[in-house]
């Protein structure tokens, strides 16, 4: 697969990825859960992310474990944009 291809599909990914936990944040789902009572993997993630938001990083983990596997994959995907970003600025330094 082309190298370009490629980063264009993980970009696209990421976007998708961002876009849908903003959109899961910001309006009230009626989730199974909430009608049933029934706890599901996802019960206070909407909380956890708040309290993450503020800060409060041992409140957020309390309010749903998963938070801390939300956080490590945000953080590589920061870190995969950057470094292609600086791959891109350091290649335009080096044309002539």
């Amino acid at each position: 697969m082309d190298k370009h291809l490629f980063c264009q599909i993980r970009y696209s990914l990421y976007i998708a990825f961002v876009l849908n936990g903003i959109i899961q944040w910001l309006i009230p789902f009626q989730y199974r859960c909430n009608i049933t009572g029934e706890e599901c993997f996802a019960c206070g993630l909407r909380t956890a992310v708040t309290l993450l938001l503020q800060g409060r990083f041992g409140e957020a983990y309390q309010s749903n474990r998963l938070i801390a596997l939300i956080v490590i994959m945000g953080i590589a995907m920061a870190a995969d944009v950057l470094t292609q970003l600086g791959k891109q600025l350091l290649g335009k330094h080096r044309a002539p």
